[in-house]
């Protein structure tokens, strides 16, 4: 028998703890790793093409401190703000629940605002499970049919709600009624549960793809300088076409797609050192060899991925 709670408060305010929330400091993180990563690439463009391999270690020191410099200024900027907690108002609602940000002062608008450029759009800022990233009063709602499944953490009195790739809100509810709201989201979104077989036959997410482009599209420009083993431009330029065609097709064509993918990179290789293109004489030429083997090996990944159906 299904054990029956009481019916939940549909509407609810609470201050959502910075301390005890790993999910908001992995969003922090990220937003740090995010912004040095422009800086990162930035630098190492400027090794690759100028050939100065030997300042590549440097590239990836500076980059790290920056990182920390923003994942710490990030954190003062939290304390200073919320040291007593986020105060957050929750509505649930029979299609969807609603989430608001309460008593922002002006002083803060600059700040969340840089966040908000920083972790893209307004879907990266209900990551972190909280609206500390959107403006002020502004609704975040979810509908109950964009989740598909739930994390469940009764000791922080904390709902996850996901779709197929991530978490899109964070719901934090009185002790006393978390049974009860469990209960009730479960309901609302239990016929949403993807079963495996479903699960297999689904497509990758927009956003994925976007992401997996803009990886495919910066690590093939990457491919062009003349690197330890030197991949020709016409290589570079059909790895990152197929692989751009492998991530926007479907069906048949796309098996053929990350076929052809995953054995260029290969040829490229092959020829290079058929025809004595490979030079390691010169000072950090290791270090550059490690970056074009990351490069061909994403897109040697990306078509296994697709063959093996991660990414459909």
């Amino acid at each position: 028998m299904v054990q029956q709670f009481d019916k939940p408060v549909r509407q609810w305010e609470t201050n959502i703890s910075i301390l005890k929330n790993p999910l908001l400091w992995f969003q922090v993180m990220m937003v740090a790793l995010l912004s040095s990563s422009y800086i990162l690439l930035l630098l190492l463009g400027f090794n690759l093409f100028e050939s100065q391999w030997e300042d590549i270690p440097a590239s990836f020191i500076v980059a790290s401190f920056v990182a920390a410099g923003f994942f710490l200024a990030f954190s003062v900027v939290l304390f200073l703000m919320y040291w007593r907690g986020i105060p957050t108002r929750y509505i649930l609602e029979e299609n969807s629940i609603e989430q608001y940000t309460l008593k922002r002062s002006k002083k803060t608008a600059g700040v969340l605002s840089v966040f908000g450029m920083l972790s893209g759009n307004k879907s990266a800022y209900t990551l972190a499970g909280t609206t500390l990233l959107a403006q002020s009063r502004e609704k975040i709602a979810v509908e109950w049919k964009e989740v598909t499944h739930l994390l469940v953490f009764p000791k922080r009195n904390e709902i996850q709600l996901r779709n197929e790739w991530r978490t899109i809100m964070q719901v934090v509810c009185p002790p006393e009624q978390f049974d009860g709201i469990q209960q009730f989201i479960q309901q609302k979104t239990e016929n949403n549960r993807l079963p495996e077989m479903v699960k297999e036959n689904t497509s990758t997410p927009f956003e994925k793809k976007v992401v997996l482009s803009i990886f495919s599209l910066i690590f093939g420009v990457f491919l062009f300088p003349r690197l330890p083993i030197h991949y020709v431009g016409i290589f570079a330029i059909a790895t990152m076409l197929f692989g751009l065609l492998v991530l926007w097709s479907s069906g048949v064509k796309q098996r053929i797609f990350a076929g052809i993918l995953f054995i260029l990179p290969i040829i490229g290789v092959v020829l290079a050192f058929v025809w004595g293109e490979v030079d390691m004489s010169k000072q950090g030429a290791v270090y550059a060899l490690l970056i074009e083997l990351l490069m061909l090996g994403y897109f040697m990944l990306l078509a296994l991925m697709v063959t093996f159906k991660y990414v459909r």
